[in-house]
């Protein structure tokens, strides 16, 4: 199966994809449960929405669309970024 899709499209879901992707590391050790729990669940939510983007063109905006919803849902301000943090 070959997907034609709209540049705007395919931007739109790759953007959401590096964001999920994109986490800053953790300040301590402490955190790196934290860091990688983060990391393993938007890494799932990002496979979700790739199998949900081979549908059609329609797939790959509802895709970026529910990345985007599930990805909140991991906030990464679970754990410390900050070099200097405690």
């Amino acid at each position: 199966m070959v997907l034609i899709c709209s540049p705007a499209a395919c931007r739109s879901l790759l953007t959401v994809i590096a964001d999920a992707l994109t986490l800053p590391p953790p300040a301590t050790a402490r955190d790196e449960v934290t860091f990688l729990r983060l990391s393993r669940e938007r890494a799932r939510s990002v496979v979700w929405a790739c199998r949900v983007a081979q549908d059609d063109e329609t797939g790959l905006l509802t895709a970026a669309v529910r990345l985007r919803e599930q990805i909140a849902e991991y906030p990464d301000d679970g754990c410390d970024h900050h070099p200097m943090g405690s």
